[in-house]
């Protein structure tokens, strides 16, 4: 259905628990097509020294030097409470999805939960997902509405990563793609 690099588009969603090597696998796969990436970037950093964790947000076209000079999208305090902001993938989010050209190579690294509350932000997705781009995205394992539209849209393929089956996944998406 989809050939990698050879003018047909690929649209590859990589879905795992946490941990699985979602990201690790895309940034391996992201040199092989040849494309300057487009694109977000969602971080979790480790605990800092309060025991808070963050979740950070960034442009793929411009990586910050300090991961901590990023948006922050999520903050979890020791006792696992903590705070969200949506709003911040309705526009920062949406934003980064924008005015990309047709035939791009577009990072959506990650697709989580905290977009079920950012209808702006699923909206852009989702076109970038129906339009005419290669997609390399990771995708949370876990069951929201907008989640299982993610891994069932038809113009992608799913692809299931565990720490089990990273290696040979790599392998054979590389061989997918053609390379």
């Amino acid at each position: 259905m989809f050939e990698a690099i050879g003018g047909i588009i690929l649209k590859f969603l990589i879905c795992g628990d946490i941990n699985a090597g979602k990201s690790t696998l895309i940034k391996k796969l992201e040199p092989l097509t040849g494309k300057e990436p487009k694109g977000y970037i969602t971080v979790r950093m480790p605990d800092d020294e309060k025991g808070c964790s963050y979740v950070y947000l960034y442009d793929r076209t411009s990586p910050p030097e300090d991961i901590r000079t990023a948006a922050v999208i999520m903050r979890f305090a020791p006792d696992r409470s903590g705070e969200k902001h949506p709003e911040l993938l309705d526009t920062l989010g949406v934003q980064y999805l924008e005015n990309i050209p047709e035939g791009s190579l577009v990072i959506l690294d990650e697709i989580g939960t905290l977009e079920s509350a950012s209808p702006k932000f699923q909206q852009a997705v989702m076109k970038i997902l129906s339009g005419n781009y290669d997609v390399l995205a990771s995708v949370k394992a876990q069951n929201t509405d907008f989640l299982r539209q993610v891994r069932s849209h038809p113009d992608c393929e799913l692809f299931i990563i565990t720490p089990g089956n990273r290696d040979e996944l790599f392998e054979q998406l590389k061989a997918r793609m053609g390379v």
